[in-house]
């Protein structure tokens, strides 16, 4: 063979090679269906290789005959079955990035060659055909490994010499990954100034985001500065640092402003930026509208911002907008969520407050009748002492049933603790044990002693049991009785899984159909002639977000059953109170 063949064999070993390690990388990689495919192409590539390289052996008088080619059939014919029976392959995308690949090597390699050319011909008057297809096939090789060596030598010298900028992307990078996981606006912000003044080593940071029901961008989170009240920190929405921004949609640098100012407003832009120490104020933009502002001071060693800086700051800051958005869907649904739960307690309380209204009248008649006999009676010792000890008795009566109702209407915060559910089911079932009685209903409790005390909101507890047992009594017309029972149980399996305490409301009542079961939890539906439909829509939510669950058993003519579920040893998220605004400070002016 002439010279020009051991460059072809070189190559062609060069690009084999460098294929089937490819491949097994992919194979390595790769999970379920297409790992299956990719051992099938790496063991019949291999094949096909290794057997179609005895074809090269006598050419260099190795006695070893070219009998492995059959396996080049062999390959084709599997590769040929695979596409067709398993559809291995988008024939269609491997052309289109052959046809790509080739026409750019094309583009790079022939004026390369024809330089090549031109140059022998111009230093030794003759073109040596043997030296430039071995210079071809040498582009060729650079040409394949070129892309594939830049990237990694370029991520192995950056994580060797720049290891600090290295170190801060990946943070950014997975900083604006997790954000989108974050559903509290407040933490949302402080993660964002606190991950970035870290990651940079930025001595300034604040993020402000618009109010919408101000009409301002408000200071949300920062890190360095020294507002006596950052919350009370705000720009207008006719700022000129606001209105370039909403403009450009892009990092405004005060530093490149002061140098070419782009209007007039621009001094008092720079002495905005000046007053929240930022010498970048990066856009969240969130459909086309300003949504807010980061803004970044000096880095603790001086140096400058960088285009890499910035660009890996905007794409944080998209990210951030799509959080933010998010978390105020979040904080919507909670209001609008709570907004439900004041309605179905004021509902509760109008039931309520009517069954109570007979209990406490009763005492009150007795009282009266005893008031009027006193000045007859008044030289009777043994009346003044009854009727003493009758009207303390009834008046701490009135007083009980006054305490327990305000106990359910005051409104409270927030506050989860561990508690005992006997207690809090108790002290619903007595304040509704009237409004049974008048119905002739008997409320009878089997509750276990030996329950773990759990994680609960005791208020919002008891406006579930309010919401079940009330449910249960208007569910019988006249008679009947109401069985609740507490017990701890195991759950495997489904989801959730795990220990619960589990209280059970079931009543004698007329049931539910059927076909209405799977929309009981639903916001406004009711089978009842009055009612707001939102009683157990709001029970089922509350007892949700304690981690728990409800279930319902129902026959209709026979009665129904709800089994509360609220998780033992495992304490929900605590519940973030809003905070107050104050003695504002506007930085527009």
């Amino acid at each position: 063979p002439g010279i020009a063949f051991h460059f072809h064999l070189l190559m062609f070993f060069a690009f084999a090679s460098g294929s089937i390690l490819e491949l097994y990388h992919a194979y390595k990689n790769a999970v379920g269906r297409r790992r299956i495919h990719y051992r099938l192409l790496f063991i019949t590539i291999t094949i096909a290789y290794i057997g179609g390289s005895t074809n090269y052996y006598l050419w260099y008088d190795i006695p070893v005959p070219p009998s492995g080619c059959f396996a080049i059939g062999v390959y084709i014919a599997v590769f040929a079955y695979a596409i067709l029976a398993y559809r291995l392959l988008d024939i269609d995308v491997i052309l289109k990035q052959s046809v790509i690949y080739a026409s750019l090597l094309a583009m790079l390699l022939i004026p390369c060659f024809v330089v090549v050319m031109v140059g022998q011909h111009l230093a030794f008057g003759r073109i040596n055909s043997a030296f430039s297809v071995g210079t071809l096939g040498l582009f060729m090789i650079v040409g394949f490994l070129f892309p594939r060596l830049r990237f990694r030598t370029e991520e192995a010298l950056e994580r060797v010499l720049f290891r600090k900028r290295v170190d801060y992307r990946d943070t950014l990078l997975r900083s604006s990954q997790d954000m989108v996981s974050i559903v509290d606006v407040r933490a949302l912000s402080d993660n964002l100034v606190r991950t970035v003044g870290k990651s940079l080593g930025i001595e300034k940071v604040s993020l402000m985001l618009r109010h919408e029901a101000k009409g301002r961008y408000c200071l949300e989170a920062t890190v360095g500065l020294n507002f006596e009240r950052t919350d009370d920190v705000f720009l207008t929405s006719g700022s000129p640092l606001i209105q370039l921004l909403q403009r450009r949609k892009e990092p405004i640098v005060k530093e490149e402003l002061e140098w070419i100012p782009v209007g007039s407003e621009t001094p008092q832009t720079i002495q905005t930026m000046a007053k929240l120490g930022a010498e970048i104020s990066l856009p969240i933009m969130s459909k086309e509208t300003l949504i807010g502002l980061l803004n970044l001071g000096h880095k603790e060693d001086k140096a400058v911002y960088s285009n890499e800086d910035l660009e890996l700051l905007s794409t944080l800051a998209n990210q951030a907008a799509i959080a933010i958005e998010n978390a105020r869907l979040y904080e919507n649904l909670k209001q609008s969520q709570d907004t439900l739960r004041r309605a179905d307690r004021l509902s509760s309380l109008g039931l309520l407050t009517a069954g109570l209204a007979h209990e406490i009248r009763n005492p009150l008649v007795a009282i009266r009748t005893f008031t009027q006999l006193l000045p007859e009676r008044y030289d009777d010792a043994e009346f003044r002492e009854g009727f003493q000890g009758l009207a303390l008795k009834e008046v701490d009566r009135i007083c009980g049933l006054i305490n327990d109702l305000l106990s359910f209407a005051r409104p409270s915060k927030p506050n989860v603790a561990s508690e005992n559910v006997n207690d809090v089911v108790e002290n619903i079932a007595r304040i509704l044990e009237t409004q049974a009685k008048e119905k002739n209903i008997v409320i009878a409790r089997e509750f276990d002693d030996n329950l773990p005390r759990v994680w609960i909101d005791r208020e919002q507890m008891k406006q579930v049991f309010m919401n079940l047992i009330l449910n249960a009594i208007q569910a019988m017309r006249e008679g009947g009785s109401i069985s609740i029972a507490t017990r701890r149980v195991t759950r495997s399996g489904a989801q959730p899984a795990g220990d619960f305490v589990q209280v059970e409301i079931r009543d004698t009542g007329v049931g539910i159909p059927e076909e209405n079961l799977q929309h009981i939890f639903d916001p406004f539906f009711t089978s009842k002639d009055e009612g707001s439909g939102l009683g157990l829509a709001v029970s089922h939510q509350i007892v949700q977000e304690h981690g728990g669950f409800v279930t319902v058993e129902s026959q209709v003519g026979r009665g129904s059953a709800f089994f509360v579920h609220v998780p033992v040893g495992k304490p929900p998220r605590p519940i973030e109170n809003g905070r107050p605004h104050a003695n504002e400070t506007n930085l527009s002016h």
